[in-house]
């Protein structure tokens, strides 16, 4: 129901409103005053929201009727409408008392001035639209003649009321056979019964069936026009419709776009070839696609080889993940997914790489020439075929289908390319051209490394890692790499060195003439490559380094370690807390925390006895930082510790859930505690719990909730020695306050107090519950926006005063 203050304010805001001499804050106002009262609609029961709030009424009548209502006011007022018709109960109300007629009457707005303004003519689509949620408003529709106007407006000057109205057609097209769910229970079964009979005899009501008709006439008009735009709207309508309409509607929709084939299609060349396509996947999503006598399947095939390759290959891309799709169209699909990588694969190396899956004759191949020899088509063409094969890659059931070694090959090969490489001298000219086109293009060369990556979960796939890593190593090394495209060639290659570390073929490779992995990578330059980074003037780019290092050093290290004889990955750890103290900018000391956080999720790289020692001061540097997303990854780094810690306490691989009495020592958690305040995880907590960031004050609460309980749970076994003195920390005072408040302490005195009597006297439910609430829930509240509304026509009045 409505809250009584809204209720209070509704009839003054309605009255602001229908005067067109009052103003409006803005038209987003409006807009969010239906949401609203779509909200309401849904819940209020029957006729409540009209009965209660009669000025709902007489303010639609008001404005529908007038002749100098605001465009946006009168559009508001017809949305509104259609959604209070929207109720079948209040539905009847609103047609007796005239608001339907006077909303939704198209021989009367014609003649209205009004009618001209795009505002007008979409908010009269968008109230039929809402409206049309159960069967009278379906048999108001048809019954008053107002499909004929729907279908003029398909062709819209107005290209935002031409798609409404595709949206209220289809809407139509696919409305549910039996309006038996909108009656009375007595209606509804004298409904299905009489449905049941229909569909026994193939019929449908009258209406429905005269409605579905007359669209479909129109959608065949359109077809055959010759007028492009409104064969672009009646196609765009078939592709809404087809999933969800009966199926001897989407039959017919069918038959119609498939006569009008040729005209559609043209050359290649139509405006129309786009909207056809989006039809034969809708297709594709019905039964018309697996049952063999409609021909969507040959249709697809033939369309497939004779579409102009910038449409060719995201089609196909479309096809590889159709359900129920031929073997052969699949494979014809993924030969055009292929076929540009390929093409210019064979060019450079003057040999095929071409899986062979599809005749050369199936395709022209002197369009694709043409397409691939010229620099804007070909750059965008190899793209869309990078995505595509990336797709394909990723689908495990078309995975068996593809030979990794001619992509390995292809990918290399057009990397090389970007990067210039020196070994292509052919004299072609097409070559050449292919080369000269194809040389620093980073837009390429990112789509390369996002197929490189996706190769690397492909099975079989590590025994090309030399062939990979050797040319990643190019696009590193290069200082002329675009900084975007540098940092994606160093994932790229840590996804391989990752992947291959626990390949036994990718590990006998590496460890070939007696060489260890150590050795390899070290010899390769990465390692050091990486660590010069890490004072790079860019922060972005230390921060990409300090990730990367973080990564490689879970896979491997160099093999000439520090010579203090300790290990490259403690180390490293130090010269990390360096940076976390350090570094000027935020990039950078986000990225420390959050190798950190990985290190310790994989704890035979750096278990946490190793770290332990350091572990309070990045606590402390965490908590302490300025930047807000240091602080959340400083406290996910704390729920990973403090998983731990308790875990091995309580010897339960879920510290939060159950720590049995039987099983945990009193002795056990108690050190856990310790240890836990030892290493500053408290203090971090404490103070992001009182955090003016939102982020860091739900991390913190969250987590503290989790201690709480365990604590509480367990609090007979708990020695009471971890303390804290309040008066001595950062984040003291406002405990110190809140624990006096909740003890009736009025004097201020040397205070320690235990964790559990710390997390009692705090209400951590009531924070939970306060940080939950958005900042602006109050400010975008039905209540203020109506405040809002009132003020403004308010204001503008007593500048008319003033005026005076």
């Amino acid at each position: 129901m409505m809250d009584p203050d809204c209720a209070e304010l509704l009839p003054l805001v309605c009255e602001v409103l229908a005067n067109p001499d009052r103003a409006l804050p803005d038209d987003t106002c409006l807009e969010k005053l239906l949401d609203w009262f779509a909200a309401l609609t849904n819940k209020a029961p029957g006729l409540s929201l009209l009965e209660l709030n009669p000025c709902l009424v007489s303010f639609i009548s008001s404005v529908c009727t007038s002749k100098s209502a605001e465009p946006s006011v009168l559009a508001f007022a017809l949305k509104l409408a259609g959604l209070l018709a929207s109720n079948e109960r209040a539905f009847p109300l609103l047609k007796e008392e005239g608001i339907m007629k006077n909303a939704f009457e198209y021989q009367g707005w014609m003649e209205s001035s009004v009618w001209e303004d795009a505002t007008v003519r979409s908010g009269w689509i968008h109230g039929l639209q809402n409206v049309l949620k159960h069967w009278q408003a379906m048999q108001f529709v048809l019954e008053n003649g107002l499909l004929k106007a729907i279908l003029r407006l398909q062709s819209d000057r107005s290209l935002f009321v031409a798609s409404a109205t595709n949206q209220l057609l289809a809407c139509i097209l696919t409305f549910p056979t039996s309006p038996a769910g909108h009656l009375s229970v007595k209606e509804a079964r004298t409904t299905e019964r009489k449905n049941e009979r229909n569909a026994c005899c193939g019929h449908d009501s009258p209406e429905r069936n005269e409605g579905a008709a007359q669209i479909v006439e129109h959608v065949e008009e359109s077809l055959t026009s010759r007028v492009p735009f409104r064969a672009h709207q009646s196609l765009k309508l078939i592709a809404l419709s087809l999933t969800g309409c009966q199926p001897h509607v989407r039959e017919v929709l069918w038959q119609k776009t498939v006569e009008a084939k040729e005209m559609l299609m043209g050359n290649g060349q139509s405006s129309l070839v786009q909207p056809f396509l989006e039809v034969l996947r809708a297709a594709a999503r019905t039964h018309l696609f697996t049952e063999g006598n409609f021909g969507v399947v040959t249709l697809m095939d033939d369309v497939l080889c004779s579409l102009k390759p910038m449409l060719a290959v995201p089609f196909a891309t479309g096809i590889i993940h159709l359900d129920n799709c031929p073997q052969t169209l699949k494979n014809k699909a993924t030969a055009i997914i292929l076929r540009p990588l390929d093409h210019v694969a064979a060019l450079v190396l003057s040999q095929k790489t071409c899986s062979g899956v599809v005749r050369e004759s199936d395709f022209e191949h002197s369009v694709w020439e043409e397409q691939l020899s010229q620099k804007s088509s070909c750059i965008s063409l190899l793209c869309l075929s990078l995505s595509g094969t990336s797709e394909l890659l990723g689908l495990e059931s078309l995975r068996e289908d593809i030979c990794v070694q001619p992509v390995v090959l292809s990918v290399t090969t057009l990397l090389k390319i970007c990067e210039g490489g020196p070994f292509f001298t052919s004299s072609s000219s097409s070559v050449s051209r292919a080369v000269r086109n194809l040389i620093g293009c980073s837009r390429v060369q990112k789509c390369v490394l996002d197929t490189m990556a996706a190769l690397s979960h492909c099975p079989g796939s590590d025994v090309y890692a030399e062939d990979i890593l050797s040319v990643l190593l190019l696009v590193l090394q290069n200082p002329d790499t675009d900084q975007n495209v540098f940092k994606k060639a160093l994932q790229t290659a840590l996804n391989w060195l990752c992947s291959g570390s626990q390949s036994r073929s990718v590990n006998s490779f590496l460890n070939k003439e007696d060489l260890s992995y150590c050795e390899t990578l070290s010899s390769s330059g990465i390692w050091d490559f990486l660590m010069a980074l890490l004072n790079d003037p860019e922060s972005y780019v230390r921060a990409s380094a300090i990730c990367a290092l973080g990564q490689m050093a879970y896979v491997t290290c160099p093999v000439k370690g520090p010579p203090s004889g300790s290990s490259v990955q403690e180390e490293l750890f130090v010269h990390f807390v360096e940076i976390l103290a350090q570094d000027t900018e935020g990039f950078a000391r986000r990225a420390v925390i959050k190798v950190f956080s990985y290190w310790l999720r994989h704890p035979p790289l750096q278990p946490l006895e190793k770290m332990e020692k350091h572990l309070g001061t990045v606590f402390q540097l965490g908590s302490d930082d300025l930047d807000w997303e240091v602080k959340v990854h400083t406290l996910e780094l704390a729920q990973i510790v403090i998983d731990e810690i308790l875990e091995t306490s309580s010897q339960t691989s879920c510290p939060y859930s159950i720590i049995p009495s039987a099983r945990c020592k009193g002795r056990d958690l108690t050190e856990s505690l310790r240890k836990l305040h030892h290493l500053m995880i408290f203090n971090t907590l404490f103070s992001g719990l009182l955090d003016c960031d939102r982020p860091v004050a739900q991390q913190a609460c969250r987590i503290l909730l989790d201690l709480k309980e365990v604590i509480i749970d367990h609090t007979d076994i708990v020695d009471k020695t971890v303390v804290f003195d309040l008066q001595g920390c950062k984040w003291g005072q406002d405990i110190l306050k809140k624990h006096f408040e909740k003890h009736s302490i009025t004097t201020a005195i040397q205070v320690c107090v235990d964790i559990e009597e710390l997390l009692q006297s705090l209400d951590l439910e009531g924070r939970q519950r306060a940080l939950e609430k958005s900042s602006d829930h109050m400010e975008n509240s039905p209540r203020s926006l109506m405040q809002d509304i009132l003020a403004a026509a308010h204001t503008v009045e007593e500048n008319i005063v003033d005026c005076y």
